[in-house]
Formats: C-alpha cells, structure tokens, sequence
C-alpha cells in the first residue's frame, strides 16, 4: 500500500512540474490580442450629407481569439469602434452597436472599408 501511494505521489507531482514547466514556455501571444495602429486615408459624413473629416486618420486593429476590433479615430474628437468575428474578406457585414440599440453596415472591397450607419452617418476608409 505505501508503495503504491509513493507512486501515485510521484506521478502527481512529475505532472505538475510538467504544467508549471508548460505555462511558463507557452507563447504568451495565444492570450494577448495583438494591436496594430495604420494610417488610412479617410472620409467621413454626417447624416445631414455634410462632410465632417477628411484627409489621414488612424485605424488601431485589435485582433485576439475572440476577433478582430476596429477603432477609427477620424479626427481629434470622433471616432468608431466595431468588431467582428474575424478579419473580414470582400462582402458586406451587419453589425450591432452600443449594446443592440444601433446597427451598422460594413462593406470591404479590397483595402476599402464603406461604413454606414443606420442612423444616416457613413464613411470611407482606404487603406495603402
């Protein structure tokens, strides 16, 4: 009997150090999101057709294992945040925004990004 609770004592604690050991040489990337910021040439109009940002903004991408957040900050004091699944290819996605109460449209085309908001906003980012 104290034999074979040596053992099982033994085997407990090689697997142990095998998980400390594991933990501590995984790549930490698994976890953390990866964030990129880009410079993109963009428009942005307001829901009365007024033009409200031109020129450069800047795109900060998130992506994680839950999926990938856009942050646009098209000028000094407005900006939009959306995420999706995955990195989009070409097509058309609806999106919910601020918890269900909005929804918004993105359409890829390449390295263009059409945003349209449902409430009249909408925007072209063009990446390089």
């Amino acid at each position: 009997m104290n034999k074979s609770l040596f053992f099982l004592h033994k085997l407990i604690a090689t697997f142990t150090f095998c998980i400390i050991l594991v933990s501590f040489t995984a790549p930490k990337s698994i976890a953390e999101p990866k964030t990129e910021q880009r410079r993109a040439a963009c428009v942005l109009v307001d829901f009365d057709g007024r033009v409200r940002s031109t020129g450069r903004c800047n795109v900060n991408i998130a992506t994680s294992n839950s999926g990938v957040k856009f942050d646009i900050e098209w000028d000094g004091s407005t900006s939009t945040q959306f995420s999706l699944n995955q990195f989009p290819s070409d097509g058309t996605y609806r999106i919910n925004t601020n918890d269900g109460n909005a929804t918004m449209q993105v359409e890829k085309q390449g390295s263009v990004f059409i945003i349209r908001g449902d409430r009249g906003f909408r925007g072209r980012i063009i990446f390089p």
